[in-house]
Formats: C-alpha cells, structure tokens, sequence
C-alpha cells in the first residue's frame, strides 16, 4: 500500500457526525468563559489548564473520561458563552476542510433558572449559524437527551426538538454514562420522536454491552448508534446491523480513552468495516480527547490498513446517514465526489 501523507489527509473533505460542542472548546475559551463567570478554575496558566480539561493519561472508563468537564462545565451556562463556542467549532473544523459536521450537546446541563433550555439552544444555533456562514461549513445540531437527568428533561429536549426543526435542529441523541445509568426511562421521549420521524442516534454499547444496542435498535428507535465498539457480543443482531445497514458512529480515541477497548490495535473498527456494516470515524469529545478530525483518520489509517479509496467510502458512509434532508445529501455527496476526484481519489 502506498504512503498516504498527512498534508493529503488534511486537503481530503470531511463529515463528522459525531461531535460534542461541550468537548469541543478551546482552551482560551474556557478561560475566558471562567473569567466572565467568576468561575475558579485549578489555573489560569493555559497549558497546564489543558492538562486538567483533557482525558487523563491514567483515563479507565467512562466515568473517569467524564470528569475532565466538571472542571469548566459551571462557565458554560451563558449565551455569549455558548454562542462563542458553537462558533469557534465551526472555525476549528472548516480549518480541516470538514464541510458537515452534526453538533450535539444537552441542553438541560447548560440550563440555570434564569437561562432555561430554550434559550439555550437558541444561543448554540445562533453561533452555528453564524459559524456557517462565515466558515462555508455545515452544522446541523442534535439536542441529547441525557441519562442521569431527571426523565422530563428528555421529553422537554425532544418537544425542543421538534420546535426548532427547520431552524438548525435535525435529531435527537441520548448520551451520558452508560454503565451507571439504564435508558428505560427515556422511551416516552423517544416515543415521542418517532411518532414525529425526529430522527435519533443513541450511544450505546461503549461502556454497556450489546443489549444496549439492541433497545436502542428495538425500542429507541434509533437511526444510528453512537460507538457500537460491543456490537460484536451478539452474533445475531451484528447480522441485523449489517443487514439493514445500520450506521456506527466510531470515535477511536476516545473508545482507547474510556477503555470501551484496551487499544487501538484491539478495536473492532476494521472488523466492521470488512462486514460491509457502514462504520464512520468521528471525534466525539475534540478538547478532551485532544484530537481532530484529521488526526483520527491518520490514525485509522496507521491501524487498520486503510486505504484512501477506503477513507472516501467511510466519508461517504457519513453524507449517506446524515441527518440531513435527501435534497442536501445529494448536494453533499456531489461536491465530495468532486472534491475527491480533484485529489485523485476515485
């Protein structure tokens, strides 16, 4: 196999369908946003704040992942904040050429009293929009429901949801800690979604095991399933993903970093793929994991032989799936198969 140089990877067009606008900020911004906030951070020097708002090297679940956000999570319950970081997403990522990216994130962790769910959404949308625009970049934006959140907040994002489809808003997701909180309390909401077509991605089978992606398939409803590393625990359904062709949204590093799989060279990433099974590389947390969209493909590249005809159908898997309507997916996949013949890559 030829050498795929990383100047190539970062020229190549992007989709990122999974990506956390919480995991995504800089981390300037963080202390800027403690600043305005009061808010009192471990230190105001940025690189060894970068330290504390990262995934720890000693990182062993889910559970520990997750800590890093406590650090700055009370700065980001303000809507210049929000609008300044949805923003500086749309910035960082048109810098790697990636031109779709799905943002997510939970309303009801920004929320305050004083600054309800609405509001906050209407901030996020209006920096994505404006980082639309400025940045030539598409950001279509997922509301999470979120696991140890208070079951009404799930039926209020998905009502959210719904208000806001049309104006930036195209599905919904659920997301939080796996392991320590079980998704039976979310069906009214998600029933709720299906009954409208709001199309749902779930994360399950990262820190659960493959029963989980099977209620998120069977009862959830969901479209796409976030990680999906424990698919492979149940033959059967592995059959179902691949037959109906059912699309897994993979974060490598970040599965390293929870310890959904002990290393790279251990994650079922290539196995699916040889399954036929639509896999996509995605970055998930950006900041925390402290990758990007082009390192993650260098990456998959390095580990699972992978050629750059593969990583144009991996692209593709990710336009195909979007959440997209069917009149913008063609014009997506129109514009990355020119822009992948320009490089060469048919």
């Amino acid at each position: 196999m030829r050498r795929i140089s990383p100047a190539l990877i970062q020229r190549l067009p992007k989709c990122d369908l999974h990506v956390h606008l919480d995991g995504s900020i800089r981390v300037e911004t963080i202390r800027d946003a403690a600043h305005k906030l009061e808010v009192r951070l471990p230190t105001q020097d940025l690189r060894k704040l970068a330290k504390y708002v990262q995934a720890p090297p000693d990182c062993r679940s889910l559970s520990d992942f997750l800590k890093a956000f406590e650090v700055f999570y009370p700065a980001l319950k303000d809507p210049e904040v929000l609008e300044r970081i949805s923003y500086e997403l749309c910035e960082d990522a048109s810098k790697e050429r990636i031109r779709y990216m799905e943002v997510r994130f939970a309303p009801v962790l920004q929320a305050t009293e004083t600054f309800p769910m609405e509001e906050v959404v209407k901030s996020v949308l209006e920096g994505l929009k404006r980082g639309e625009r400025d940045f030539k970049i598409r950001t279509p934006l997922l509301l999470c429901c979120y696991r140890s959140a208070p079951p009404s907040t799930s039926i209020e994002t998905v009502h959210l949801a719904l208000k806001y489809r049309g104006e930036g808003v195209v599905g919904i997701d659920l997301a939080g800690d796996e392991a320590r909180f079980p998704v039976g309390e979310r069906k009214e909401a998600f029933f709720i979604a299906k009954e409208n077509n709001l199309p749902a991605t779930v994360h399950a089978g990262e820190a659960g095991g493959a029963e989980n992606i099977r209620f998120a398939l069977e009862v959830l409803g969901a479209r796409r399933i976030g990680h999906g590393v424990r698919l492979r625990e149940d033959p059967e359904l592995l059959e179902k993903v691949k037959r109906e062709r059912i699309p897994l949204e993979m974060c490598l590093t970040s599965n390293v970093q929870t310890q959904a799989v002990k290393e790279y060279d251990l994650h079922p990433f290539r196995e699916y793929y040889d399954l036929g099974i639509p896999v996509t590389i995605n970055t998930d947390d950006r900041s925390i994991s402290n990758v990007t969209l082009t390192s993650e493909i260098i990456r998959a590249i390095e580990y699972y032989q992978l050629s750059l005809e593969d990583i144009k159908r991996i692209t593709l898997n990710g336009i195909e799936h979007a959440f997209t309507l069917e009149e913008e997916k063609e014009d997506l996949k129109r514009d990355f198969e020119r822009e992948f013949q320009e490089l060469g890559i048919d």
